[in-house]
């Protein structure tokens, strides 16, 4: 390759890895809050996080190292800095639910099945991008 072509490429790379680098960074999985989630108002549907309480400080503390918790009746919710560390740390809950950067957790909540799913469903649906299944809960 010439010097000429080789630096316009190298040009060109330098252009384009910032903005690809940036990717992360612009997801729009990645700017949804817990807070705003939990506290949203459904159209049609009952609320499916109830009773929401923040408790961040508490649960997010080393091991978990999440960077923002709820509580509700259906679950508690954890969202991390990186959709890797949410599947980590889905991977250690018996009963839950893993999407981008949130897990739900619902061992310990009493709350009807059909209001988990509900909550499933209105979180997975967030985005409109989800294609799985969603954890038996019966």
């Amino acid at each position: 390759m010439n010097s000429r072509l080789s630096s316009v490429v190298s040009a060109a790379l330098l252009l384009t890895m910032p903005i690809l680098a940036g990717c992360s960074i612009l997801d729009p999985q990645r700017d949804l809050t817990l807070h705003t989630f939990v506290n949203s108002e459904n159209e049609g549907v009952e609320d499916a996080t109830t009773q929401p309480e923040d408790i961040t400080k508490t649960a997010c503390a080393p091991p978990v190292d999440c960077v923002e918790a709820y509580s509700t009746a259906e679950a508690d919710y954890f969202r991390f800095e990186s959709k890797k560390r949410a599947e980590e740390y889905g991977a250690t809950v018996k009963d839950g639910f893993v999407i981008n950067y949130i897990v739900m957790d619902f061992a310990g909540k009493e709350a009807p099945v059909e209001n988990q799913l509900w909550a499933m469903q209105e979180l997975a649906g967030t985005w409109n991008d989800y294609e799985g299944d969603f954890p038996d809960r019966r």
